[in-house]
């Protein structure tokens, strides 16, 4: 797992370096984007903004699936070791799944009736709220760890473990969430109950696909000091 750091010392490597990072910056932006969409809906109630937020991060992450696109055409050509183009695949595999769970969330929550909302106390909304900050807090280390693994890898540890404490929050307040959400005698039908709970798993599914970006690449930088 070493030889895809020493792959990005090599001057032919600037290219991909380059684009792997602006990755990372797309997927951690899709997540910003929805959470400013989210606040708008809850906090502000501007749907028509809210709305505009969550178009804004299907956009975003078909701008990341475009550098995701190019990153693995740039390593297919020429000879690469295989291992290099094995690590660097799961990686950025890894960050996509962030840029994907970001916009499955904003998809499904610009269907939820505006009813649903309404009937929701007050402590449910906050929670979700808090979710969305936790997750978002836990996204501004995406492009700081992934700059670290490609440079001195000082802090890969630091940030591991911050984004392992955010993502441990997410969980207690998805469960806390969960028991608020039933103590309210919602007058909803069926569809709204499964895609509200389908759209809270998958809210708390990015600050799980970001852990699993971090713990990753803990383990290249691990086997980059071993090595």
């Amino acid at each position: 797992m070493g030889s895809l750091i020493e792959y990005f010392k090599k001057k032919t490597a600037a290219n991909v370096l380059e684009k792997a990072i602006n990755h990372a910056q797309k997927v951690q932006e899709c997540v910003r984007e929805l959470n400013k969409g989210v606040v708008l809906l809850l906090t502000a109630k501007d749907i028509e903004k809210a709305h505009v937020s969550f178009k804004n991060v299907d956009t975003i992450e078909g701008e990341a699936d475009r550098l995701r696109r190019e990153i693995l055409q740039d390593i297919s050509k020429g000879e690469l070791n295989p291992s290099i183009r094995t690590d660097l695949n799961h990686l950025i595999k890894r960050l996509d799944d962030v840029a994907n769970c970001a916009n499955g969330v904003g998809r499904r929550i610009a269907t939820i009736p505006i009813t649903f909302w309404d009937q929701s106390s007050a402590e449910s909304i906050k929670k979700i709220i808090e979710m969305m900050k936790t997750t978002n807090d836990s996204a501004d280390y995406l492009d700081k760890i992934v700059i670290d693994l490609l440079g001195e890898r000082k802090n890969v540890k630091e940030y591991t473990k911050q984004i392992n404490i955010l993502e441990h929050k997410v969980d207690i307040l998805n469960i806390e969430l969960r028991k608020s959400l039933q103590e309210t005698d919602y007058q909803i039908n069926s569809f709204t109950v499964f895609t509200v709970g389908n759209t809270i798993d998958i809210m708390e599914a990015i600050s799980d696909a970001i852990e699993v970006v971090a713990d990753y690449i803990s383990l290249l930088s691990t086997s980059a000091t071993v090595l």
